[in-house]
């Protein structure tokens, strides 16, 4: 029987932030941001605090986004989350440089100096006001590396660590807010109401990121129980630990992991479950993609570990019918590989279309024919990268139709690299699969 869907709270997760946006211009009028407009750079001035204000909103809630809140999380799906953070992210550098434009212009005007000649004055005579532009060269740095061009060119430690500036940046901001903010300045309601967002953002990132990750590595102990080579250039790490029932994680998550070794330890990658986790035993299979996952391979039994997580909710509850097909390329069947052993099944129920670039690249063909055998799952091993067209692809339109034939009235799960997935995904919204059926989990390979 198919589950019933889970309740979507994005809409009143929107709710509440357009609430808190609608009381920060409030507060705003309260404490007469209208009588700024007057004076010959007056609209300008009250352009840079509006700004100002509705941008630093903005990076708090682009924090909280991805703060890694499991009930945020399960709410509105890691997928919806991502989409809402990068954007959310862009809104508040463009608000930003657009309250250091107005502000500068404003004053500017009001004092008859060039836009040089005031912005060397700001950063003569206000130390906040430099705070506030090393604040926003921060904000810049991180909207740039956040760019799909600059992305691919980045390995993930020099990206993680130049995300890691936006907190710098946040603490710059609101040392300038402090100073010369008319909110801070002549309204102690807004400076309560300000203090308390601040507050709230930064306990989240703290409880979700460090109180937690830490409760749970200590309790549990994580280390590496065995090392098995599924193909070439690709093993599984059996982690084991005490407690792993208490994880409540579910197949088609994730980890963050981390080796504690000499040159490992600072390295933090995340990696999916590739079976259901058990009480005794957490595994990850992992492809040889870089330095790190080449480490990866060589790890020995006993290693400690460091696991963050479980995240995402790309699992068997989001299913809403009883039929389900999984479409995964190259490694991004691992979580796939975890759902199928927390899917039941009856025959024909669930089809598995498995693309690999040779048959040599295909990992767990023992494990997927018992899942033939034993369960009747559907099993299509598709050979070859390219990813064609949409008539003549081995995941085009007409073969999707010809390999699941009732693909319209199941649910959809989809694993894989992002020209893959979006392809598929693309096709399938063709096919007449609803969006709301279409799982995706993207992995950057």
């Amino acid at each position: 029987m198919a589950k019933r869907p889970a309740t979507d709270h994005g809409f009143g997760v929107s709710v509440a932030v357009i609430a808190n946006g609608v009381v920060l211009v409030g507060l705003w009028l309260r404490h007469g941001g209208l009588d700024t407009i007057h004076g010959a750079g007056g609209p300008a001035t009250a352009l840079g605090q509006i700004t100002a204000l509705v941008g630093t909103y903005a990076v708090l809630l682009e924090l909280l986004l991805m703060s890694r809140l499991p009930w945020l999380e399960r709410w509105i799906g890691l997928d919806r989350l991502a989409v809402w953070h990068r954007w959310t992210g862009f809104a508040a550098v463009d608000l930003l440089v657009a309250h250091t434009i107005f502000t500068t212009v404003g004053y500017a005007v009001e004092s008859r100096k060039t836009i040089v000649g005031q912005t060397i004055d700001f950063i003569q005579h206000s130390p906040d006001v430099l705070m506030a532009y090393l604040a926003l060269v921060a904000f810049l740095a991180v909207a740039l590396t956040s760019m799909r061009r600059a992305r691919r060119k980045l390995d993930r430690e020099s990206w993680y660590f130049v995300h890691l500036y936006a907190y710098l940046a946040v603490a710059l901001a609101f040392a300038h807010q402090l100073a010369v903010g008319s909110d801070f300045v002549d309204d102690p309601a807004t400076r309560v109401w300000w203090v308390a967002l601040y507050v709230a953002v930064g306990a989240a990132i703290i409880g979700a990121r460090v109180v937690a990750p830490a409760v749970v590595n200590v309790r549990s102990h994580f280390e590496v129980a065995r090392v098995v080579r599924e193909a070439p250039g690709v093993v599984s790490l059996h982690i084991r630990g005490r407690h792993l029932d208490r994880l409540n994680a579910q197949g088609g998550q994730f980890f963050h992991l981390r080796l504690l070794t000499r040159d490992g330890w600072w390295r933090s990658h995340p990696f999916s479950l590739s079976a259901a986790p058990t009480a005794k035993q957490l595994r990850f299979t992992i492809k040889e993609l870089g330095d790190h996952t080449r480490r990866l391979q060589q790890v020995r039994p006993g290693t400690r570990v460091l696991l963050e997580g479980p995240f995402g909710t790309f699992t068997a509850e989001r299913r809403q019918r009883a039929k389900v097909a999984l479409i995964a390329g190259g490694i991004g069947v691992t979580p796939l590989r975890a759902i199928l052993d927390t899917l039941p099944a009856n025959d024909g129920d669930l089809a598995l279309l498995y693309r690999s670039a040779t048959k040599a690249d295909v990992v767990f063909a023992d494990e997927l024919r018992w899942f033939e055998e034993k369960r009747g799952v559907v099993v299509h091993h598709l050979i070859g990268n390219d990813i064609g067209d949409d008539r003549t692809d081995q995941l085009g339109i007409p073969a999707l139709r010809e390999l699941v034939p009732d693909i319209d009235r199941r649910d959809v799960y989809v694993c894989g690299p992002p020209a893959l997935l979006e392809a598929v995904r693309r096709r399938l919204r063709l096919l007449g699969v609803p969006r709301r059926h279409i799982h995706c989990e993207r992995f950057d390979l």
